[in-house]
């Protein structure tokens, strides 16, 4: 057995928290080692969570795949009806279900309401209505999405969503 003086040369000691818990030993070079790299790889994880569009495979879109991700999270929204374009900040709803659907960063999307803002109807029924222009870094193709939202009095969801896509940027009214 070796004494509380012989630690310099074990990579794991024993906490002083209690006799089963064994903890990185800071004197040896190893442990040392250990303890920064902890502490590295978890500072990375949590910039990659909050980053996530750095492991994805390029930041700029081609026209192609700009199409697909915009018809694909248009049909998805309007099945879905579960959110409006009264609803606060509609434009992060479609410009995360776009980039949901296609390979490149959601950071090279742009979605700008190109309409007067639509008026929420949550307590009341009533229609919702508001253009979008969706375009990527990379590509200058545009889209122009005509969102129509009809709802019924206090009801969770909406009776029925449309999105209309047509080429081009919307017109600003």
């Amino acid at each position: 057995m070796t004494d509380g003086s012989d630690d310099t040369d074990r990579i794991f000691v024993r906490s002083r928290l209690g006799p089963n818990r064994y903890v990185y030993n800071p004197e040896n070079p190893v442990g040392l080692a250990l303890i920064v790299g902890s502490l590295l790889f978890a500072i990375g994880g949590m910039y990659l969570v909050h980053h996530p569009g750095l492991l994805s495979g390029s930041n700029t879109w081609d026209g192609g795949e700009l199409r697909s991700a915009v018809n694909a999270a248009t049909a998805e929204l309007s099945s879905e009806a579960q959110f409006g374009p009264g609803v606060i900040n509609y434009e992060d709803v479609l410009r995360s279900s776009i980039a949901k659907h296609g390979h490149s960063s959601q950071d090279a999307l742009a979605v700008k309401l190109a309409s007067e803002p639509p008026k929420p109807v949550l307590f009341e029924d009533g229609v919702e209505k508001a253009d979008y222009t969706v375009t990527a870094e990379g590509t200058d193709t545009a889209f122009c999405l005509r969102v129509y939202a009809v709802k019924r009095k206090l009801a969770m969801r909406y009776d029925a969503l449309s999105i209309s896509i047509s080429d081009g940027a919307c017109a600003v009214s």
